[in-house]
């Protein structure tokens, strides 16, 4: 998966989070909602300005509507898609009746890699 297409994932992830439609963060954010929908779709790379736009109306860091954790020394997945929390990666684990999900730690030997079962949801 591309990055782009992952930061449109992580921005649909928390627009929804936030109980908000497309249109009220396009209003919010002062731009319109094609542009939203084609963020969301992985089919614009936003601009630097466009980044903290949206981060404003969301009320969350670049860093976090990126997808990054704040010091990315831990992360978890799923196949080849990355996720900043515990519970995104098993909420996404959940969709693709998936039993496990890969949590990665940076050590200084390199990324340590651990699997662990998706819990049950609450």
């Amino acid at each position: 998966m591309r990055a782009i297409q992952r930061f449109g994932q992580q921005l649909l992830r928390i627009r929804t989070r936030r109980g908000l439609t497309q249109e009220q963060l396009a209003v919010k954010a002062g731009l319109v909602r094609v542009y939203v929908t084609k963020l969301e779709q992985g089919e614009h790379d936003p601009t630097l300005t466009m980044l903290v736009r949206l981060a404003k109306a969301l009320r969350v860091s670049v860093t976090e509507l990126l997808g990054e954790s704040v010091n990315a020394s831990q992360w978890w997945q799923v196949g080849e898609d990355r996720f900043a929390t515990r519970e995104e990666a098993e909420d996404h684990a959940r969709t693709l009746s998936e039993m496990f999900i890969a949590r990665y730690q940076n050590k200084p030997e390199g990324p340590e890699r651990r699997l662990l079962p998706v819990r049950e949801a609450k």
